[in-house]
């Protein structure tokens, strides 16, 4: 047997945990998946998701060849050619008769993993020339890159808790030990929250269930869904009201300390107490122990995006570190520098945008270019968006009727498309609906980049994923899926688009070190696709060789010798060179923020309200969104998708432990196994989503049979939004329970 190990990182999410994988080339199987013990990163740590990929790349429902709809509804196998023809032809005919903006476009959440994707998926949307551009973004992290965005210049300089140096650990809306990290890559978090109370500080989280990271912390603090701007707000006025500002070098380039001031006095912890369910007396203290610690940083998470005021609440972690003296230094929130130099200093972008295309059924504008998701169901709606509906779609990696809002509503809209083609490995409930399914080569028959997390590591280091397997005859990688049907698109051979981007990359990248561009394409591999355009990054990148300029720096081949990370030292202080602001300057009070707040004010007696039930969801180690239901590895034990309810509201409406409730909210009504359980705030579900499985039409035995669930964002409202970004409220939604 011809096995050998190959490394690998982990491509489920951010933590990208280095991975060995043991297995037989020639008979194609994989024999052990595990955490390398030698990467200096992750240090052997996996979580049970590790196995995914082999699950994935085993699975028998896997699409491998792309399968077109026939006039009778059953499938067929066509030809690669055949199937970038149809898609083109069919594109281009319903936008040459509606207009550009008839074709709508979603970009799912699994193509942040794929170096390919991310590199290659610019082909696509440039090449579909329209703006009705929807993605996973709007359903969860939005309001963070927004207040990046208006604040630094760039969404994607995201403040990162330096975990290792901190000595006080504020986390709300997060559950790190089950996510691995959000907007955090931190393998084997539960060990570094732990060192933090054995080398003397303190890790508080603020959520309305006592999570699995909430039971190891030193404090724990129920918080009413939604309403966690508020606390922020009240820390904000005690840090002020207590003499406790300390803005050190911030000082010099920061502005709007007056106009925060004064925004702040509004929020005393009296005035908030009721509203948030936490006492103004630990609001207080909760404020001074943060101003006590030397390293102490606030850190907020899914919670406290995905709701009413999910950008106040993500500005207000900003604002409440930047007060403290806690942004930018070391054990507070900090700025990693990824090695393939997208995050070094660079001349002011222009100011975010907001419109100037709007949905056509609320009228809805384009935010940074992005639709609210909340507006996908409506916008397929011919009562609501009329003749300006949307009558093709492009979907790439996502499954919209498990994770979006109005999920019925979504699927009875995609009944009603002209042209729907899916870039997608699965037929599953969204897909089920496509004209053509174009399916890609699972991880392990592509190499990989963690190019994703270098933006959100808590440490700076740079990994290479081997290949493992060949890809079967037939089979594509997303980026030549992405790079052919974009060149069809433009009547150009994908040969000479791909030449004509690396010219391009080549030109942006060594024209800011001075070097001719013609050696620079010289000295890389020939082969095309994203690898020679993350060498052309990473050479020309801040830890990189230059070409020969730095003979010492990284290249790629080094990387791939190191067959694991390469650590690149601690987090260090960046700012404000890496601001792409006008000046480089902070606007904290900035008014695309900051008009929301007579809202907030408006809304707390709202919140003041005791009687009434609010749905959360919860993250699960066993999944991962909609993805990983079909794998038998992380299908097992009991069901997952109940409803978590307190002794007290489960008393109240005459529930026990694995009775059926029915839940309801404005817009729809399901039936869902309950569980009784004290980890909620009375007045408080919770509901996992990505669940709902077993749709007519659908191949997903595994899934189907061992978790179907329930489709969780039946209950989720499409109407209310985060109003300056945009996102949907997908915690938080008023609800009622009974029993079935």
């Amino acid at each position: 047997m011809a096995a050998r190990w190959f490394h690998r990182s982990c491509s489920i999410c951010e933590a990208s945990c280095g991975l060995r994988v043991l297995a037989d080339r020639e008979e194609r199987r994989v024999l052990r998946i595990e955490g390398n013990p030698d990467d200096p990163i992750s240090q052997g740590h996996i979580c049970p998701k590790a196995t995914a990929m082999q699950g994935v790349f085993e699975d028998p429902d896997r699409l491998k060849k792309p399968i077109r709809k026939t006039a009778s509804g059953d499938w067929e196998e066509v030809s690669w050619d055949e199937a970038f023809d149809y898609a083109a032809t069919r594109i281009e005919a319903l936008q040459e008769q509606y207009g550009n903006d008839t074709l709508g476009v979603y970009i799912g959440n699994p193509s942040g993993f794929d170096v390919g994707c991310l590199l290659y998926n610019r082909f696509i949307l440039e090449s579909l020339r329209t703006p009705r551009m929807f993605s996973a973004a709007t359903m969860d992290h939005f309001p963070k890159l927004f207040t990046s965005r208006v604040l630094f210049g760039k969404g994607s300089i995201l403040p990162i808790p330096d975990l290792d140096r901190c000595d006080y650990f504020l986390c709300l809306g997060g559950n790190p030990i089950v996510s691995q990290g959000s907007i955090m890559s931190a393998p084997g978090v539960r060990k570094k929250l732990e060192a933090i109370s054995e080398r003397g500080g303190r890790f508080v989280v603020v959520d309305p269930r006592r999570s699995e990271s909430a039971k190891v912390a030193d404090e724990h603090l129920f918080i009413r869904p939604g309403s966690d701007a508020y606390f922020l707000f009240a820390l904000t006025n005690v840090i002020f009201e207590d003499g406790l500002v300390r803005l050190g070098r911030f000082e010099a380039f920061t502005d709007g300390i007056d106009k925060l001031r004064e925004l702040a006095t509004e929020f005393t912890p009296e005035s908030t107490a009721a509203a948030t369910g936490i006492g103004a007396e630990t609001t207080r203290r909760i404020a001074v122990e943060l101003a006590a610690h030397a390293n102490a940083c606030v850190y907020g998470r899914i919670g406290t995006c995905t709701v009413e005021f999910g950008t106040l609440a993500s500005w207000l972690v900003d604002v409440v570190n930047i007060l403290l003296g806690r942004y930018d230094e070391p054990g507070g929130m900090m700025f990693p520098r990824p090695a393939t130099g997208q995050h070094e200093p660079g001349n002011p972008m222009p100011p975010i945008a907001i419109g100037p295309y709007k949905t056509a059924a609320r009228g809805l504008p384009t935010i940074d270019g992005h639709l609210p998701s909340s507006a996908f169901a409506e916008e397929l709606d011919v009562a609501a968006a009329g003749e300006r509906r949307m009558r093709a779609l492009v979907i790439t990696c996502g499954n919209p009727v498990l994770s979006m809002p109005a999920g019925d509503r979504i699927s009875r809209g995609l009944e009603g498309l002209e042209f729907m083609v899916a870039i997608d490995i699965y037929l599953n409930e969204t897909t089920r609906h496509a004209d053509l399914i174009l399916p890609t080569a699972p991880q392990l028959e592509h190499e990989n980049f963690d190019f994703l997390c270098q933006s959100t590591a808590i440490r700076n280091h740079v990994r290479y994923s081997e290949q493992v397997f060949e890809p079967e005859p037939g089979e594509k990688r997303s980026w030549e899926v992405y790079l052919e049907l974009a060149a069809r698109l433009n009547g150009a051979d994908p040969q000479t688009f791909d030449e004509m981007s690396l010219i391009q990359n080549a030109t942006r990248f060594a024209g800011k070190l001075g070097l001719d561009v013609d050696h620079v394409i010289a000295q890389l591999d020939p082969t095309p696709g994203p690898m020679r355009l993350v060498e052309l990054q990473l050479r020309c990148g801040p830890y990189g060789d230059q070409f020969g300029m730095n003979p010492d720096g990284l290249n790629l081949e080094k990387l791939k010798a190191a067959r694991g990370a390469i650590d690149l030292g601690p987090l260090e202080s960046r700012f404000p060179d890496i601001l792409r602001t006008e000046g480089r300057r902070i606007a904290l009070t900035d008014p695309m923020i900051t008009c929301d707040i007579p809202r907030l004010l408006a809304s707390r007696p709202s919140y003041e309200n005791p009687d009434g039930l609010r749905l959360i969801g919860r993250r699960q180690a066993r999944g991962m969104n909609s993805w990983l239901h079909n794998l038998p590895n992380l299908a097992k034990g009991r069901m997952r998708c109940t409803l978590l309810v307190h002794p007290k509201d489960a008393d109240r409406h005459g529930l026990a432990s694995g009775d059926r409730a029915r839940v309801r909210s404005r817009v729809g009504q399901l039936e869902v196994d309950v569980e009784v359980s004290d980890e909620m705030m009375p007045g408080v579900v919770s509901l996992p989503h990505g669940f709902g499985h077993g749709s007519p039409g659908t191949r997903l035995g595994v899934a189907v049979e061992k978790q179907p669930g329930v489709n969780a964002n039946v209950l989720t409202d499409d109407l209310p939004l985060d109003v300056p970004s945009g996102t949907s409220i997908a915690n938080g939604i008023p609800v009622e329970i009974e029993a079935a």
